[in-house]
């Protein structure tokens, strides 16, 4: 996987979780995680989850991705499926 360092993903993980309730380190802890490092890099628009991992969040906060990544969602829509 190329990670472009320079791409942001837009998100609402960070608020989610909050109003969810947890902290960092309990949603890493459900996803498997020893840390929460990489949960900080996706709220933080660094990087976006595995499809594994983006499901067991979606899963944890009771969410479909495009509610997690509305931007990001609407891109792809707007990039690739202009025809819909």
């Amino acid at each position: 996987m190329t990670v472009d360092y320079k791409r942001r993903y837009p998100n609402r993980l960070k608020v989610i979780r909050q109003n969810a309730g947890y902290t960092q380190r309990h949603v890493a802890s459900l996803l498997g995680h020893k840390t929460s490092v990489m949960l900080c890099s996706w709220e933080n628009e660094t990087i976006m989850p595995s499809g594994t991992n983006l499901i067991k969040l979606c899963i944890i906060y009771n969410k479909a991705p495009h509610e997690l990544y509305p931007e990001y969602h609407q891109e792809i829509i707007e990039q690739h499926f202009f025809f819909l």
